[in-house]
């Protein structure tokens, strides 16, 4: 039983609030220790929210829905680490053809170049050096988690684009308003 609580245990529980790349730690440290159980219930059904909404809307493509949950992981999860998103990453060649559709990807690059160059700058400042603190650190783990959602909230903006304009062609046609509107006549 110890096994089971050193493994699934320690990423439900978050015990270990040591800075990483995740949203956990900042928040624990800086709570009331008699809220804690609620907020890690709300943070770890975060995960487990988008789970039944997006198999509904993407029942016919199980694998972009897998996709996308492999992206959600990587950012709800307790502590992540940079193989998470490379993950996520690693896949996106498959939806290349979404890629024409997407709106973000300039603001996407340029955010998460921010992190990857001033994470460990700023970890390294506050940790060895002492001249930053835990909320400059937090706020490049921010901007790391915040270019992840907008890449995933981008793909699916994308892809859920490109399966209308195949189904309904890419603009509506001179004439022809939008389909409720058309009812209303």
């Amino acid at each position: 039983m110890e096994w089971l609580y050193s493994t699934r245990g320690f990423v439900m529980l978050a015990p270990d609030l040591t800075p990483n790349m995740g949203l956990f730690w900042y928040f624990f440290t800086e709570m009331f220790e008699h809220f804690r159980i609620f907020f890690l219930c709300v943070f770890q059904l975060n995960a487990v929210f988008y789970v039944i909404p997006l198999a509904i809307k993407l029942r016919d493509h199980p694998m972009f829905h897998l996709h996308l949950l492999v992206g959600l992981t990587a950012v709800f999860k307790s502590y992540p680490t940079f193989g998470d998103a490379a993950l996520f990453l690693s896949l996106l060649p498959v939806w290349g053809h979404c890629f024409k559709y997407m709106r973000n990807l300039f603001l996407v690059v340029c955010m998460w170049l921010y992190s990857i160059v001033l994470a460990p700058v700023l970890w390294h400042l506050w940790i060895y050096y002492g001249s930053a603190n835990a909320n400059f650190f937090y706020a490049v783990t921010l901007a790391y988690a915040t270019a992840q959602i907008f890449l995933l909230t981008d793909l699916l903006y994308a892809f859920l684009r490109r399966e209308f304009h195949l189904r309904h062609g890419p603009a509506p046609k001179e004439g022809q308003g939008m389909p409720i509107l058309m009812n209303l006549k």
